[in-house]
């Protein structure tokens, strides 16, 4: 019981991670750096580090033993799994991951 408890609230932490990293990155590229909003050395840098965000959140759901930011790849494991682990995830963590995202 204290897995599953860690679990929601490790994806919870994650989701709210994750709708936020977009806009940090963009206050640190344009603000913090001083790139301009329309040039191509700004987007390239910003893509970047979009893509090290992506294995960040990788490394994170390694860390955390599945937890997860994106509320479809919960469901596509939760499709292949057991009866269980499928009305857990539809009746608990999509449902949690989707109001942390909204709220946010």
């Amino acid at each position: 019981m204290l897995g599953i408890g860690r679990l929601l609230v490790s994806d919870a932490i994650m989701s709210f991670m994750w709708v936020w990293s977009s806009v940090i990155i963009k206050i640190f590229v344009h603000k913090v750096l001083g790139f301009s909003f329309h040039g191509f050395p700004a987007e390239i840098f910003r893509c970047s580090l979009s893509v090290l965000n992506m294995f960040f959140f990788a490394f994170l759901a390694k860390l955390t033993n599945g937890a997860a930011y994106n509320p479809l790849t919960v469901l596509s494991s939760a499709i292949s799994g057991n009866f269980t682990t499928f009305l857990f995830t539809v009746g608990s963590r999509i449902p949690f991951q989707m109001h942390i995202g909204v709220s946010s």
